[in-house]
């Protein structure tokens, strides 16, 4: 089993391209989140919606991330702080972003989120590749 999945692996990182697997792991994770918040958004005020999910999210993203995207090997404990500073920053612009959308302009909740999700993907892969998972 283990030595499928070394090649499965060898595949996944010598076919597939850097940007291309952000997508199929940055994809997955995004929908896990976006998914969890709309859940979680049913049940509570979608501000702590926002903290839980986050809070989860991240370090699914940072794992996932780390290994299937960027192949990083150094300090995980160094780069775990980066990617957190980094999810602070996306946490409070989403904030930002919801309060504009939601609160004042009266967008379906789902329908911001979804656009906030878009933008802060190319944000996030510039982080990443620049900063956290160098």
């Amino acid at each position: 089993m283990i030595k499928l999945y070394r090649q499965i692996e060898r595949l996944w990182f010598s076919l597939i391209p850097e940007k291309i697997r952000f997508l199929l792991v940055g994809g997955f994770n995004t929908l896990a989140s976006y998914f969890l918040f709309l859940g979680l958004s049913q049940i509570m005020s979608y501000y702590w919606a926002l903290i839980i999910t986050y809070c989860l999210a991240i370090n699914l993203s940072i794992l996932t991330m780390r290994y299937y995207v960027f192949q990083s090997h150094i300090n995980f404990m160094q780069q775990y702080a980066k990617a957190w500073g980094t999810y602070l920053a996306v946490i409070v612009f989403n904030y930002i972003f919801l309060a504009i959308f939601v609160d004042l302009l009266n967008q379906p909740l789902w329908l911001a989120q979804g656009e906030y999700t878009i933008i802060s993907t190319i944000g996030s892969y510039i982080m990443h590749k620049k900063v956290n998972f160098i």
